[in-house]
């Protein structure tokens, strides 16, 4: 049965070894992971969209991921990028065509940016807010084939307004002036003189379409240093209407479905006067984070979690996984973030617990494991002792021989009764030091050890009966037993 104890003890080393480095991994899986690093861009069109790419790089660096900011230009080139493997991840505005770009997948909306028309405050007065103000007008749509600027065209084009060409007149003259151009007029309309003033105005255009989020800084300064006006712009549904109608191919730059309502708050944009009076209704397009499709899951569900473990609240971000209006197929990594995230909140609170638990309940059973086997090794088995008695019974019969035992019987039996002494001490040691198991054992030990010193006893009485009588030299000492 010894052949049994010893593999059960190597058994149960190699588990509690196995135990042991599933603890290790677990560490570091959960502490020791190397910092994710990834590019992303907000590009330069929209000062806010690029500051909020800046601000997210910045804060997940704490989540263990290197987020890189990298400079673009506008949401159609950022998305090429991605789409071409030279960005991992893009901050833009949504609103591509189907199929556009292959390689892209949605990671999360941040809200919607509403479309903002402005008009010079002169125009309003005493006149409704529509878009008839801008018949006859110098309109700015925004930088020229950006999202926006197709946004700002389709609105116009769907109310019968027809931009003005060099060979003809027609209802409004166009301007595609970029964000950073009119914060240049506008600081310069700052700065006039009383006298230049006039003319530094007349620089900026009679009304401004422009799509950001709120507050918009250009929209603050377009309030309170050029004097304009918000005007609502209650058409969304309409405008989703009219995806029915057919307008030929060169008009379908724009995927009017990608449209969603939305209101710019009362007073957004000043109190006295109040900016706008009311909610001012309008319509807009998804800010929405992309990614290539060959970015690692595991990344993008790390970059979600940190996103919002604060930073959505903090900055008041409406994160959004998975909507029905996805404008590409959803990441894996924000598969996974979106399963979890909503039927397993308490699973989350508790997954730094759980770590914790799984690290230190499979190291201490391993280790625990270990340090049995260990033990085990240095543990001693009754037959042991009980063997060694058993080889001095032996040798009082004559079954065995020892050749270093003394000739003489008496000093024979004095050599037996000395071995045995020490192995009941050995037996006793062993108890005492918790390396003999089983009381069982110990106390068969003893029994025996008993026994034999009683046969030593009878022997050595025998021998003192021969001591009085002439003595048989022929006769061996086993047979005075």
């Amino acid at each position: 049965m010894s052949w049994h104890r010893d593999w059960l003890k190597t058994a149960i080393g190699a588990m509690g070894l196995l135990l042991v480095g599933f603890a290790v991994f677990t560490y570091c899986r959960v502490y020791c992971r190397a910092p994710l690093h990834l590019t992303l861009s907000g590009g330069n069109v929209c000062l806010t969209r690029s500051e909020m790419a800046h601000t997210i790089c910045h804060e997940v660096h704490d989540a263990g991921i290197e987020l890189e900011p990298m400079e673009g230009t506008n949401s159609e080139a950022i998305c090429s990028a991605v789409d071409n493997g030279e960005l991992d991840l893009g901050l833009v505005l949504g609103g591509f065509p189907t199929g556009a770009h292959t390689n892209v997948q949605q990671v999360a909306t941040f809200g919607v940016e509403p479309l903002h028309l402005l008009v010079r405050g002169e125009l309003l007065q005493g006149r409704p807010a529509s878009l008839e103000l801008l018949r006859g007008r110098v309109v700015s749509l925004g930088e020229a084939k950006t999202n926006g600027a197709i946004l700002a065209e389709n609105l116009l084009r769907f109310a019968g307004f027809k931009p003005a060409t060099d060979s003809s007149t027609g209802d409004y003259k166009p301007v595609y002036l970029r964000n950073r151009d009119l914060h240049v007029a506008l600081t310069a309309l700052a700065n006039a003189s009383p006298d230049s003033r006039a003319a530094f105005a007349a620089i900026l255009p009679d009304a401004v379409l422009l799509v950001d989020s709120v507050p918009a800084p250009l929209v603050d300064r377009l309030v309170t240093i050029g004097g304009y006006r918000l005007v609502p712009l209650p058409y969304a549904t309409a405008l989703h209407l009219d995806v029915r109608r057919n307008h030929g191919k060169d008009e379908d730059q724009l995927e009017n479905s990608r449209l969603e309502a939305t209101k710019i708050p009362a007073c957004a944009y000043g109190i006295n006067p109040a900016v706008p009076a009311a909610d001012c209704e309008t319509f807009g397009l998804r800010l929405m984070l992309i990614a290539n499709k060959n970015v690692s899951p595991i990344a993008v569900l790390r970059l979600l979690r940190a996103l919002d473990n604060g930073i959505v609240e903090k900055y008041r971000i409406e994160l959004n996984v998975a909507n029905q209006f996805e404008e590409f197929p959803i990441h894996p990594g924000a598969v996974a973030f979106a399963k979890g995230r909503k039927p397993l909140i308490l699973g989350e609170l508790l997954e730094p617990v759980q770590n914790v638990l799984s690290v230190v309940g499979a190291g201490g059973a391993g280790l625990l494991a270990v340090w049995g086997f260990l033990r085990g090794l240095r543990a001693v088995h009754p037959d042991v002792h009980l063997r060694q008695i058993n080889r001095i019974e032996r040798l009082l019969r004559g079954d065995e021989q020892d050749s270093s035992a003394p000739a003489l019987p008496s000093a024979f039996i004095d050599y037996l009764e000395q071995r045995l002494a020490t192995v009941k001490q050995a037996a006793i040691d062993d108890y005492a030091a918790g390396r003999l198991k089983g009381d069982e054992g110990f106390m068969s030990i003893l029994t025996l050890v008993a026994d034999t010193r009683q046969l030593l006893a009878q022997k050595r009485k025998q021998l003192a009966l021969l001591d009085t009588c002439p003595p048989n030299v022929n006769a061996p000492l086993a047979d005075a037993a």
